[in-house]
């Protein structure tokens, strides 16, 4: 195998939100204690693609399914971009209540439970209605509360909000509905579920015929087992080849990119803390992927 350049600098993504972070400083720290250069580079997920083609940025850990899978298999295809590979861990984002709300609506997970329960959810505002807590993302989901004809109004928060308004929530053990995704701190902290709609189809989206409601489309709950993959720069197997097989190597769980993050957004470590901490608590895995025969 050709020898790495260890003299050319790795330029490692760091996105917005909290297991990225922690997990690239990890591994960046793994990287420098095998001897490369580290550079670290603040970007948004629009931008990344761009800085990923022209070299800017070597590696990005985390590519979600849910959020990034267009560009990046746009740029996987047309070959500006290499696909180092999926973790282990499978993604979601859906409608999410703490594991005491059960006690509360009997019927839940299973979504049809939610009307009959809606009364638990209501707010000053809200009269009759129930109140979904989602973030300022487009998901669809006034289409399905009017799909599935759920007894529910949409209230859309910053994505600064959702910590607060869960631990909020568990404090006084007030009901909550709320969108989540996995994997991400809560579910290393506080017990919950997702509910449970109709099964994903890429028919939901566009035949109404599908599902419950012969009328409407997206009268379903949103895909499961969603993909998490590493990308690189076209360049990063030319000047680090070994660092290229370490990288493929590497494969976050569910439960680790979920300890990272909570490690920042529970625990309140720092970054560059939080990834130490979990550095150590994942050693023996970390041992494994160092284990490959090629001089590092």
């Amino acid at each position: 195998m050709a020898q790495d350049q260890k003299s050319a600098h790795i330029t490692i993504a760091l996105n917005d939100w909290a297991s990225q972070i922690v997990l690239s400083y990890a591994i960046g720290n793994l990287l420098e204690k095998q001897g490369y250069n580290i550079f670290y580079r603040e970007i948004s997920t629009a931008k990344q693609w761009g800085a990923i083609r022209l070299g800017e940025i070597d590696l990005q850990l985390e590519v979600w399914e849910g959020s990034m899978a267009r560009d990046f298999l746009r740029m996987v295809e047309q070959k500006l971009i290499i696909d180092a590979g999926n973790h282990s861990a499978t993604t979601r984002e859906e409608w999410w209540y703490p594991a005491y709300v059960e006690e509360m609506c009997k019927g839940l997970p299973n979504w049809k439970s939610l009307n009959s329960c809606s009364h638990l959810f209501v707010m000053d505002y809200s009269g009759e209605k129930g109140v979904y807590i989602t973030g300022p993302w487009d998901k669809r989901e006034g289409k399905r509360i009017r799909s599935l004809k759920l007894n529910f109004l949409l209230k859309k928060i910053g994505g600064e909000a959702f910590k607060p308004t869960i631990l909020l929530a568990i404090k006084k053990q007030t009901p909550l509905l709320i969108f989540n995704w996995t994997p991400n701190w809560v579910e290393s902290r506080i017990e919950g579920r997702f509910v449970e709609f109709p099964p994903f189809e890429p028919s939901c989206t566009s035949d109404p015929k599908w599902g419950p409601n012969p009328y409407e489309t997206m009268d379903c709950g949103n895909p499961k087992n969603g993909w998490l993959k590493k990308a690189v720069s076209k360049r990063f197997p030319e000047v680090w080849p070994c660092a290229f097989e370490l990288i493929k190597r590497i494969s976050f769980t569910n439960q680790m990119i979920s300890e990272a993050s909570a490690l920042y957004e529970y625990d309140r470590h720092s970054y560059m803390d939080a990834a130490k901490l979990w550095q150590d608590k994942y050693k023996n895995e970390i041992s494994h992927w160092l284990s490959l025969q090629c001089p590092l």
